[in-house]
């Protein structure tokens, strides 16, 4: 009996304990969650996972950061898009004692918006502040979104690491590079792209052709404008570059099928090494063109430079709907264009005003064709310090469209921001390229498409027919 009594005693004593380690371990492994990342991102492309180049942002951050959420924990539920964005957001305080993570329910407390009142806000958004900088993120501009052919509008990839980093690297820097886009004259106005500068720590506003001012700008868009700018406008672009001899600036110009002859800009082009032609750019090898559309070729990279910038270089970079451009020169009295991405030697032009009956073989020009082109102005100062300006000047404002900004098959989006932050000298950029949960897109040409189309249509069903037949006279005559 009292042996029976002290193996009794013996068992609840180590049950107690047990249940006490079991709830110390629980409660060290809760407190070690929130301040470290235990979790293990097993998907594909670690889709959970903030990047490398973030991780590394984070671990050298010396000013402290504020992130504030205005929605509950629970709030980020419904879509796995939803859940995706929380578990990037909630990484950031735990790869740097610097950043601090404050959820807000904004339904509950609208007195919140006191602590910003020169912002709207709004369920979802994410406010970072570092000292008196602060950097807002809408709810909307956390995911690529798109408008299905019913109506619907879906959500096709999280930008949330892109978007929050961006805004940490904003509220964290003391400079900033200042672009405007120009408007008027039939402009194009490049939403996209303009976008995607603001999402990546760029400072962007428009600015009117009509009476245009560039007091404290780096860089100025000017996307296919269909109304020739005027002599005052031209002179003002002419000044811009100039910088009062200090020189130092961007100006990114792109052509459009559309437009017409322009005197006037063809004439500051011209000066640059510049011209283009009526018609638009097709490509004949089907290896070289997307979706079976030969007006929507890829280019090919020439300058090395920022070909390796690229975390892919193998991937394209597409150009649709470009017109014919020409290089008047390479070099003459300080100024050297350098085609950096071209069309191939497979591609061609079809004048604008060519029939209905026009075919490959009766473009009187052939590729290689300039596509993407970098002209600068180069001089020394008084101390031998070597200065420079520049213009890019692209065949296609249709690079612009979200088949080539927001598809993961191409290259477009990470090499313009390459572009610009290397000739802008940006430091405190991270290109972070969104996430799709949807998987891998296929990225293939057009005769790849038609290949693997042969194959599984017409070839393996061929295989599987042979092989029963085989099988069916082994069985038959066995």
């Amino acid at each position: 009996m009292k042996h029976s009594l002290k193996i009794s005693i013996l068992i609840a004593v180590i049950t107690v304990l047990l249940s006490v380690a079991v709830l110390l371990i629980n409660a060290v492994a809760v407190m070690l969650s929130e301040r470290f990342h235990l979790q293990v991102d097993l998907t594909y492309g670690a889709f959970y996972e903030i990047s490398d180049e973030t991780k590394g942002m984070l671990s050298m951050l010396d000013t402290p950061v504020e992130i504030f959420v205005l929605s509950d924990v629970g709030g980020f539920s419904g879509s796995p898009y939803l859940v995706q964005a929380q578990q990037i957001i909630d990484q950031y305080p735990r790869y740097s004692s610097m950043v601090s993570l404050e959820y807000v329910d904004y339904a509950v407390n609208p007195l919140f918006s006191a602590v910003f009142p020169e912002f709207s806000l709004s369920h979802g958004d994410l406010m970072i502040r570092s000292g008196e900088r602060v950097h807002q993120i809408f709810a909307a501009n956390l995911f690529h979104f798109t408008q299905s052919q019913d109506g619907n509008i879906t959500i096709t990839a999280s930008r949330a690491e892109e978007a929050l980093t961006s805004a940490i690297l904003y509220v964290i820097s003391d400079d900033s590079v200042e672009i405007a886009l120009l408007t008027g004259n039939g402009a194009a106005d490049g939403g996209l792209f303009t976008l995607m500068l603001t999402n990546n720590n760029y400072s962007v506003r428009s600015v009117s052709l009509s009476n245009p001012v560039f007091d404290g700008l780096d860089v100025l868009l000017l996307f296919s404008p269909t109304i020739d700018l005027s002599e005052d406008v031209i002179r003002k672009l002419e000044e811009f570059l100039y910088n009062d001899g200090k020189y130092g600036k961007v100006l990114f110009y792109t052509a459009g099928v559309t437009q017409g002859a322009m005197p006037n800009l063809d004439m500051f082009l011209a000066e640059w090494g510049i011209t283009f032609t009526d018609g638009a750019v097709f490509e004949t090898n089907p290896e070289r063109t997307y979706n079976f559309q030969p007006f929507y070729p890829t280019a090919q990279y020439v300058e090395e430079r920022y070909a390796i910038m690229l975390r892919d270089p193998s991937m394209p970079f597409l150009m649709p709907l470009s017109r014919p451009m020409d290089l008047l020169f390479t070099s003459r009295d300080g100024f050297y264009v350098e085609t950096i991405i071209s069309f191939s030697e497979s591609s061609g032009v079809r004048p604008a005003d060519a029939g209905e009956t026009f075919n490959a073989d009766d473009s009187e020009r052939r590729g290689p064709i300039p596509a993407l082109v970098l002209t600068s102005y180069n001089t020394s100062s008084a101390s031998d310090e070597h200065l420079s300006s520049y213009i890019i000047v692209s065949a296609s404002t249709a690079m612009f469209d979200p088949q080539a900004l927001q598809n993961t098959s191409v290259s477009n989006a990470e090499y313009l921001l390459n572009l610009i932050g290397d000739l802008t000298e940006r430091t405190d950029t991270i290109n972070i390229l969104p996430v799709s949960l949807a998987g891998r897109t296929l990225g293939i040409t057009s005769a790849q498409a038609t290949t693997t189309g042969v194959i599984m249509a017409g070839v393996v069903p061929l295989l599987i027919l042979l092989a029963g037949v085989g099988v069916w006279l082994h069985r038959r005559y066995r």
